[in-house]
C-alpha cells in the first residue's frame, strides 16, 4: 500500500509521475494531473523521444480535447511509477499539453485499474493498494 499527500491548490490533484525509458537506467520524472475521465495516461512526445521510444511506427489514433480532435502516438512503455506503485509494459499516448500548463501529462485510468484507490479530500491523501 502507498499513500502520498495532495494538494489541490492547482484545482487538480497533480503527482508525481516516473516514466522509465528503453534502458532501466534512463527516466524522467514528470508532473501529471490525475485524471479519471482518461483512459489512457498520457506524456509529452519529447519525453518519449527523449527516453529512446520510437514512435515512427507507433499506432495513431485521434482523441477528442478542449481544442478538438487531434492525431496522436499510442506506444508501450517499460514501466510507471507513480504513488509508489509501478505498472509494467502499459500503453501511453504521446500528447503535448499547452506551454503555459502546469503539468507535463495525465495519470489515467489504465494505470489506476491495477488498484484499489483511495482519495481522501479530508486528510489531502491518495492511497492505492494492488488488487
Amino acid at each position: 500500500m502507498a499513500r502520498i499527500p495532495f494538494n489541490l491548490s492547482f484545482g487538480l490533484i497533480v503527482l508525481p509521475l516516473k516514466v522509465e525509458g528503453i534502458n532501466e537506467d534512463n527516466f524522467r520524472d514528470l508532473l501529471v494531473a490525475l485524471d479519471t475521465r482518461a483512459s489512457t495516461t498520457s506524456i509529452p512526445t519529447k519525453i518519449a523521444l527523449d527516453l529512446g521510444y520510437d514512435l515512427s511506427n507507433a499506432r495513431e489514433e485521434e482523441i477528442l480535447t478542449g481544442s478538438g480532435i487531434e492525431l496522436i502516438k499510442r506506444i508501450t512503455v517499460r514501466k510507471l511509477t507513480a504513488i509508489g506503485e509501478i505498472v509494467e509494459n502499459i500503453d501511453v499516448l504521446c500528447h503535448d499539453l499547452p506551454e503555459d500548463s502546469i503539468i507535463d501529462g495525465v495519470l489515467g485510468l489504465n494505470f489506476l485499474r491495477h488498484f484499489d484507490v483511495n482519495i481522501s479530500f479530508s486528510t489531502g491523501t491518495i492511497e492505492l493498494r494492488p488488487r
